[in-house]
């Protein structure tokens, strides 16, 4: 679902009780008078001399203009912001919101307008650089329009469910009565009549364009015969196709050997009880603490490779201010893919309960992989983490970076190359298939390709790009002149677009443009 870039401004909290509770009172009050009788946004200052509180005990409650307008909106809204409609019909749920709330925005119309002319104002004076204050940032309807809209979710591609969520975002609000009533002078009652509406027509047109392209995938899918069997190993046996495959690995290993010569590697530390539940630790080198940190899982079709064959990855990373962090899990045909998944939800879990000790910031965690690491890397961006356990944040993983990811299993299963080993169903393929699950509600995503790659990886790219819209997959790295096996490197070079997209991803540099 559509979400912000910025944060909505957060309401000081009102004292619950006793003579707090009735200063916070009377200073709301004296802010909605002013606004209500004279038609503009009092100061902090101007609503403690119509309560009679002082200048400073006033500032105490309300830091900012922008502190005292969200507090009046968000006792204008009142029970609308806590909405929660358990109706299975998206529609009627819509319909059920505008009902309840537009007569709230006629009632308290005066502080609606104000906080959208403060918003305005503020606007003007941040572009021209003399914004004193905190800016006002309005965003209590994304939230309430995502959950109405939340029954209709299944029947919207996601890209078509962001543009949906973002139109009604502009039917829904203070915005139809400026411009219904002050240019065509509609009544109250025909503003709310016109907005729903305009809802309405979003609504069909969204769902008769998800189902219209639904209906023509459909069609070229069912009269298109399936590949042979040799041209998936085409496109996907990377080792095949990469003749001087060996001369890689063999650099690989021995710059990782090199890499893992650093004294500052705390090695195997136990993120489980298996064997293969490792984790390989490389402190950021500024050694200040609270480094962002980099976790990053190694590929090989979940069937090959060890964390000690990347270790190369790591002293650039570390060098530039982040903790890196490497991970080892089981693989197949010993365990299957679901297993793995698991491993490296476990795998994360102790980062963010550990890290801290190793000076990294379990709130600014990146997860990047190559290949079948680049496919665990998103299914990571994408878990509820709320279900691994109650004391993980929902935003556990900020950002992910997969390079050469996969993220259509599909494919694997019809190659002959890997199928009997990796063992999927056509059940299984969709279920760890990134691009067949929800686009995440936090997070964002880059990927990256050789641009030597073959039409598959490239497709893939595409495919979650397209499935989770450009509020997710925030950019596409393409590195000219490398393959499934070379792009790999860019990782570890500084003067690289995927080094500087990763440093980006961390906050240690601005990405590239």
């Amino acid at each position: 679902m559509a979400r912000l870039k910025h944060t909505p401004s957060e309401a000081p909290r009102a004292p619950e009780r006793g003579v707090r509770a009735a200063t916070f009172r009377q200073l709301l009050q004296a802010a909605m008078d002013i606004i209500r009788l004279k038609g503009h946004i009092p100061s902090v200052a101007e609503a403690a001399a119509r309560s009679n509180v002082s200048r400073a005990t006033a500032y105490r409650y309300f830091p900012s203009r922008s502190a005292l307008v969200t507090a009046v909106v968000d006792s204008s809204l009142g029970p609308v912001r806590q909405m929660a409609s358990d109706n299975p019909n998206g529609r009627e749920r819509l319909h059920e919101l505008f009902c309840q709330t537009f007569p709230r925005f006629k009632e308290f119309e005066a502080p609606m307008r104000a906080a959208a002319q403060l918003s305005l104002e503020q606007w003007g004076l941040e572009r021209a650089g003399l914004l004193a204050e905190e800016p006002y940032r309005r965003g209590h309807r994304v939230r309430i329009l995502e959950h109405a809209l939340e029954p209709m979710s299944p029947l919207l591609s996601p890209r078509m469910r962001d543009r949906l969520h973002h139109a009604l975002s502009i039917v829904y609000g203070i915005e139809p009565y400026v411009v219904l009533k002050d240019i065509w002078g509609l009544e109250d009652r025909e503003v709310e009549r016109t907005a729903l509406w305009m809802a309405d027509a979003l609504v069909d047109a969204a769902l008769r364009d998800s189902a219209a392209k639904r209906a023509a995938a459909e069609a070229a899918a069912a009269s298109t015969p399936p590949p042979a069997p040799e041209w998936f190993d085409a496109q996907y046996n990377n080792r095949a196709r990469i003749p001087e495959h060996p001369s890689i690995l063999k650099y690989w290993a021995d710059a990782s050997a090199q890499a893992l010569q650093r004294p500052e590697w705390i090695r195997d530390v136990a993120y489980g009880d298996d064997e293969s539940e490792r984790l390989d630790i490389l402190p950021a080198a500024s050694g200040v603490g609270k480094a962002p940190v980099f976790v990053y899982i190694h590929g090989g079709y979940w069937r090959a490779l060890d964390k000690r064959d990347h270790a190369f990855l790591a002293p650039p990373l570390a060098d530039a201010g982040a903790t890196f962090v490497q991970l080892n899990y089981a693989l197949c045909p010993a365990v299957d893919i679901e297993h793995i998944a698991r491993q490296m939800t476990q795998a994360l879990a102790w980062v963010h309960r550990n890290i801290a000790a190793h000076g990294g910031d379990p709130a600014r965690i990146v997860v990047a992989g190559h290949s079948a690491g680049g496919h665990l890397a998103t299914m990571l961006l994408a878990c509820d983490w709320q279900q691994v356990g109650p004391d993980l944040p929902r935003d556990l993983v900020k950002a992910a970076l997969p390079i050469s990811g996969v993220y259509e299993l599909e494919p694997l299963r019809h190659a002959p190359f890997l199928a009997a080993d990796i063992g999927l169903t056509e059940a299984s393929a969709l279920r760890l298939s990134p691009s067949a699950m929800p686009a995440p509600k936090q997070g964002t995503l880059v990927t990256v390709v050789g641009g030597d790659e073959s039409e598959e990886f490239h497709r893939q790219a595409e495919l979650i790009a397209s499935a989770w819209g450009p509020r997710v997959v925030v950019d596409a790295e393409r590195s000219a002149n490398r393959n499934h096996m070379s792009v790999l490197a860019d990782l570890a070079d500084p003067a690289s677009g995927t080094h500087r997209q990763a440093l980006g991803l961390l906050g240690l540099a601005d990405p590239p443009r």
